[in-house]
């Protein structure tokens, strides 16, 4: 399971802060993020049922949106 924390509009992945430029949902289960920081550019997907933020499994593509969309 990927353990995701976010805080102040910032995605701590694997210990490293990262901005959220876009994020669409692939399907019902996935959404694709482009996340940056000063050193990198990346885009991730993220599932459903494997994608845990601040400490709550996120059961849907929406819920991963709606998470990290909430300011």
């Amino acid at each position: 399971m990927l353990e995701l924390i976010y805080i102040n509009e910032l995605l701590t992945l694997n210990g490293v802060q990262y901005s959220v430029s876009n994020l669409e949902a692939t399907s019902d289960l996935n959404v694709l993020l482009c996340i940056y920081n000063d050193v990198h550019l990346s885009f991730v997907v993220f599932a459903a049922n494997e994608t845990m933020i601040n400490g709550v499994v996120q059961t849907s593509a929406q819920m991963i949106i709606d998470t990290l969309t909430t300011v």
